[in-house]
């Protein structure tokens, strides 16, 4: 069979095997995003917080639409402000408020990101975003989420 520019079924066969191309660099990013969360997790679960967010803003680089990514990276770096110097623990703080409402955003009915959230509220300083009126609020969410739930 010989391909002409304007042949009809060579454009056609053509678009097919471009539109059977693109799913499978979605599922590719989508399994590397995964991977490069899971490994995030076990590091963060394992206290080696500077390594787990590598990771987690690697699989946020790639995927900034999914909410544990952003969830878990909050809590890394607020696990690593903890450990860290003031002016460093200012930065990450900040960072940490960033990802929690972020994942907040992106996930509005998941109680234990909304509780971090809360709990990063009420413990931290005014300057760092603390507030505890922004507190009240999502406990009051938390419970609607919960009465509908039970």
């Amino acid at each position: 069979m010989k391909i002409y520019p304007n042949n009809n079924s060579s454009i056609f066969l053509l678009l097919l095997l471009l539109c059977l191309l693109l799913p499978s660099k979605t599922v590719i990013a989508t399994s590397e995003t995964e991977s490069l969360y899971q490994s995030g997790l076990e590091l963060f679960n394992n206290a080696k917080f500077e390594d787990s967010i590598e990771k987690l803003e690697n699989a946020v680089n790639i995927d900034p639409n999914t909410a544990k990514y952003h969830h878990i990276l909050a809590k890394s770096y607020g696990r690593l402000a903890e450990e860290s110097g003031w002016f460093k623990a200012i930065k990450l703080a900040k960072k940490t408020l960033s990802h929690l409402e972020l994942a907040a955003e992106l996930d509005n009915e998941n109680t234990e990101i909304l509780n971090d959230l809360m709990e990063y509220y009420l413990e931290a300083p005014i300057f760092l975003g603390g507030s505890t009126k922004k507190a009240n609020k999502i406990n009051n969410r938390i419970k609607d989420i919960q009465k509908i739930k039970n």
